[in-house]
C-alpha cells in the first residue's frame, strides 16, 4: 500500500533467480500501470511495438479506444517468451491504460475474476506466477488476489508499516469474505532498503517481527547501489550484477520462499 519500497525490484529479481538458478518455470505478470517490471525485462522500443497488440490490458479486455471489448482475447498472445534470453521465464507486459481499469470494466460481471478465468481457461504450465501490483487494492490487485495463493509484502522498516500492515491485513481479510474462491494468505514481509546507520530500521524490524501481524522473512535486503543501477539499465540485477550484496540477499529470499511454500504444502 506504499510505493517506493522495492516491490517491483523484488518481483524482478526473485523471478529471475527462480528461473535461472532454481530451474523453475516462471511467469511474471505486470499489473502496475507504471510498467516498471515490464521495462526491467524488455526495452521501451520493444514495448512500443507490442503495447497495442498484446499486454495485460488486452488480457483483461480493456477497450483502449476500441468500439467494444475483446472478451475472447487469448492470454497466450500476450506472453513474451524468455525476455532478454532468460530461460524458463516469461512475461505478460503492462500498459499505461491500466490506470483506467476500474472505469473501463465498471459494468463487467465478476470483473474481479477476469484474470482468473483467462488463466484457468488457458491451461498455463508454470511453477510460479509472480504478479507485480500497484500499491493499492483497486481492481487490478483484486484480480491478482483472487487467483493467488500467497502475498509477499516488501516493506521499508520505517514508522509507516506499523500503521499500514494491520490495515492491509484487515482489508484483505474482509475482501476474502466477499469472495469464497479466494484463498490467498500472507507468505511474509520482506524488509527492503534497510540501512544499518538508522537505528529506527532495526527498531521497526524488531517491532514488526514481535507483533506477528504477518510473518517476516529472515533475509533482509539492504540498501544496495547495483540494484538501482540495474533498474536504470532496464535489466534484472541478477543478470548484470550477479554477485552484488542485493542479489545475494534476493538469492537467499528465493530459497526461503521456495522452502516456505513447500512446507505449507498448498
Amino acid at each position: 500500500m506504499k510505493g517506493g519500497v522495492g516491490k517491483t525490484t523484488s518481483v524482478v529479481e526473485i523471478a529471475t533467480l527462480l528461473a535461472t538458478e532454481f530451474s523453475k518455470k516462471v511467469l511474471v505478470i505486470d499489473l502496475d500501470p507504471q510498467t516498471n517490471a515490464t521495462l526491467s525485462f524488455i526495452s521501451l522500443k520493444q514495448w512500443e511495438k507490442i503495447k497495442d497488440t498484446g499486454t495485460i490490458a488486452d488480457v483483461l479486455g480493456m477497450n483502449r479506444g476500441a468500439s467494444s471489448r475483446d472478451e475472447d482475447f487469448d492470454i497466450k498472445k500476450a506472453i513474451i517468451k524468455s525476455p532478454q534470453g532468460i530461460k524458463n521465464l516469461d512475461l505478460i507486459p503492462s500498459h499505461l491504460e491500466l490506470t483506467f481499469l476500474d472505469l473501463d470494466l465498471v459494468s463487467v460481471p465478476a470483473r474481479e475474476s477476469v484474470l482468473k478465468n483467462k488463466i484457468d481457461n488457458a491451461g498455463l504450465n508454470y511453477d510460479y506466477i509472480l504478479i507485480d501490483c500497484p500499491p493499492n487494492l483497486t481492481l487490478a490487485p483484486q484480480n491478482a488476489l483472487i487467483i493467488s495463493d500467497y502475498i509477499v509484502v516488501p516493506v521499508t522498516p520505517e514508522v509507516y508499516p506499523a500503521i499500514g500492515l494491520p490495515l492491509l491485513v484487515n482489508r484483505v481479510q474482509k475482501w476474502k469474505k466477499s469472495f469464497r474462491d479466494c484463498n490467498v494468505e500472507f507468505l511474509g514481509v520482506i524488509f527492503t532498503k534497510v540501512d544499518g546507520r538508522y537505528s529506527v530500521h532495526a527498531q521497526q524490524m524488531d517491532a514488526l517481527r514481535k507483533s506477528k501481524i504477518i510473518p517476516c522473512f529472515s533475509t533482509i535486503v539492504k540498501q544496495n547501489a547495483p540494484l538501482g543501477k540495474a533498474v536504470a539499465e532496464s535489466k534484472p540485477a541478477t543478470l548484470v550484477y550477479p554477485h552484488c550484496n542485493g542479489v545475494e540477499a534476493y538469492r537467499s529470499l528465493a530459497n526461503e520462499i521456495i522452502q516456505k511454500i513447500e512446507d505449507d504444502g498448498k
